[in-house]
Formats: C-alpha cells, sequence, structure tokens
C-alpha cells in the first residue's frame, strides 16, 4: 500500500509538471488608484521520500501568499501555510507571515509583525527559493514556525541593494515558543541581525535567494547574529543564548552557457550549557551546481552536491550529511522537479549511515 501511494505521487509530480508549468508565475495583482494594490498567488510542495526502506508520499507545504500596499508607504504581507493535526495530517492553514511594512525609502524600513528573521541566507531564502530541496541541518536558530518568530526589524539597503543591514528585536525562546524552558520569566527580548554585502549584481529588497538560475551574477558575503538573556536552562538555573554565522554566495555564467553555483556557510550556537532543545556546537555546509544551458523538454537539468556537518557539545550525537542529485528548472523558482540521493551519519550512535531518496516537486503562481 505505502509502495503503491509513492508510484502514485511520482506519477501525479511528473503530469503536473508538464501541465502546469506554462502557468506557473509570481501571483495576481490588481491595483486600486495609484499606490494600493493587492497581490494573491500560492505555492505547492509535493515529495516522495524513501528513508531505509519506509517510503510516504506528503504535501509538505501548501503556501498561500497575501500581500498589498495601502499608500505609497505602507503595506501589508499575510502567508498561509498548512497545519497539521497530532497525527501529522492537513486540517488547517496556518500563519506563517503577518507584517506590517512601513517602507520609506531604501535606506529606512520597519517591518512588524511576525516574519522571517534577519540571520543566515537559506533561513532568509526560504524553502520556495533555496536551490536544494531541503533545510541545512546546521541551520538551528530559535524560531516560532519556520525560520519566523515575532518581532521587529529595521532594515535598509544601498547600492540598489549591494550593501544591506537587518537590525530586530523578537521574541525568541519565550511565552509558547517551541524552544521556551521557563527561564525567560522577565520575556527578555532575542536580538538578531545580519550584514550582507554584494560585489556583481545587487540583490535588492529585505530576501535574498540561494540560486538565481542565470538571471543574476553574485558574489555575496554575509555576517550575522543572534542573542538572547536567559532563553535556555531553568528558573532557578538559567542561561543566555547566542549564534554566529557567515554564508557566501558565488554564481556565475561560464563560457559554456551554463551556470556555475557555489554556496558555503558557516554555523556557531552556544546554549551556556544549559537545558532546552536548541542545538549548541558548530557546522557548516558546502554546496555546488551546475545549470546546463540546453533545454531538455521544458526544462534544463541541474547537477547538485552539497555536504554537511555538525559537531554538537552539549551530548548530542554529531551528524554529516551528503546530498546528490539534479534539478529540474522548469520556470526558476516558479516550477522544478527535485530528486536527491542523501546519506546522513550520525556518528557514534551505532546505527552507521542512513539512506535516503527523495523526488520533489514545487509550483508556484
Amino acid at each position: 500500500m505505502i509502495a503503491r501511494k509513492g508510484r502514485f505521487a511520482a506519477t501525479c509530480m511528473a503530469a503536473a509538471a508538464t501541465t502546469l508549468a506554462a502557468n506557473a508565475n509570481a501571483g495576481e495583482t490588481w491595483k486600486f488608484g495609484e499606490d494600493a494594490s493587492l497581490t494573491v498567488g500560492a505555492g505547492i510542495r509535493v515529495t516522495y521520500r524513501d528513508i531505509e526502506g519506509d517510503d510516504n508520499a506528503d504535501v509538505e507545504s501548501l503556501r498561500l501568499y497575501t500581500s498589498g500596499q495601502l499608500t505609497k508607504i505602507i503595506g501589508f504581507t499575510f502567508n498561509a501555510d498548512v497545519g497539521r493535526d497530532v497525527d501529522g495530517d492537513i486540517d488547517s492553514l496556518r500563519a506563517y507571515d503577518a507584517i506590517a511594512r512601513f517602507e520609506f525609502n531604501d535606506y529606512f524600513n520597519i517591518w512588524a509583525g511576525r516574519m522571517v528573521m534577519p540571520l543566515d541566507r537559506a533561513n532568509l531564502a526560504g524553502q520556495y527559493y533555496m536551490g536544494i530541496w531541503d533545510f541545512p541541518i546546521v541551520n538551528n536558530f530559535p524560531s516560532y514556525v519556520a525560520g519566523r518568530d515575532n518581532g521587529v526589524t529595521v532594515w535598509g539597503q544601498t547600492g540598489g541593494g549591494k550593501f544591506k543591514y537587518q537590525v530586530g528585536a523578537f521574541q525568541g525562546c519565550s511565552d509558547d515558543a517551541p524552544c521556551a524552558t521557563g527561564s525567560n520569566r522577565d520575556d527578555n527580548p532575542m536580538f538578531a541581525g545580519r550584514l550582507s554585502y554584494a560585489f556583481w549584481d545587487p540583490e535588492p529588497g529585505y530576501y535574498p535567494a540561494t540560486d538565481y538560475y542565470g538571471q543574476k551574477e553574485i558574489l555575496s558575503v554575509g555576517i550575522s547574529t543572534a542573542l538572547q538573556e536567559d532563553a535556555t536552562g531553568t528558573v532557578t538555573d538559567r542561561g543566555d543564548y547566542s549564534s554566529f554565522s557567515i554564508d557566501g554566495l558565488l554564481q556565475k555564467k561560464i563560457w559554456t552557457g551554463g551556470v556555475v553555483t557555489l554556496e558555503g556557510s558557516y554555523y556557531h550556537h552556544d546554549t551556556d550549557g544549559k537545558a532546552t532543545s536548541l542545538v549548541s556546537g558548530s557546522g557548516y555546509y558546502l554546496l555546488a551546481s551546475y545549470l546546463f544551458p540546453e533545454k531538455i523538454g521544458i526544462g534544463q537539468f541541474q547537477p547538485i552536491a552539497q555536504y554537511q556537518s555538525l559537531d554538537r557539545d552539549d551530548g548530542g550525537f554529531d551528524v554529516s550529511k551528503w546530498e546528490v542529485g539534479t534539478n529540474y528548472i522548469i520556470k526558476a523558482h516558479d516550477a522544478r522537479l527535485s530528486a536527491i540521493y542523501s546519506q546522513t551519519d550520525f556518528k557514534d550512535d551505532g546505527r552507521g549511515a542512513v539512506d535516503g531518496y527523495m523526488l520533489g516537486l514545487q509550483l508556484q503562481y
């Protein structure tokens, strides 16, 4: 029965990619006067996974995008994704982003509400705009849901997006946050910030991507940090949380007409040696891909490889992970297929390497 469901999911992915690719775009926008508008879009990510013979097909994400402008300065964003019950079945839509945006100029803007925190590139890009399918295992920042938290961010840019700063204060590990342990009785906020510089083409706006599929040539470096007092431990034995990361992305067209991508990031997380669900330790990932210039059928193949390593100092198992496979790029991030083989090694746990296979389809409108 499980195997049949897996074959059915794979067939659906291929059929949907063929029939819907031409219609995938950035959503629909309605204008209401000179400065007022409303944009609505949607996205879906369907996967079939096989891990050591245990296979499963799932709708991993069903995203609803809504954004609008009330005036030239004041806007809003509301994005929702699937919520699940205790059995893991989809039963609702859950608010992912709910942002009031006050955008004065390139240099100074204020966002308030629930938003993607200004940390590493992968977190800011989000699952729909990464070059590889899954988030890095070394990305372990506190968040309320999917790399997002409730708070306020001040951000701006110069050179049309060559230099960007993003600084915010968030709930972090307090109140009803998943990482809260009861230690943050004073509701100390988590401060997070990022500085980035693009040496070649600029990356304007709050969000970057990890792959532009040749639409830009990128050489960019970013540094981010987060800090929260009393985020870990218990009421009587409190500890602080801090993190630091540095990431880089190089993406360039070469003489063949193809696109070479090299990406890497280093992370350090410190939980002060106290009880917490957060990970303490250091890690990194390295990624390389090549987008072939020729179209085969309706898309382009992009072989991809990634290696990750996480060394923990909190008593948990160290872990390393290899991923190799290919993307099939039909319309950039709006329509693509991914087929990935992975091998994950939880060191010293006695199980040895765990093999996994993943087939994924992503569509956005």
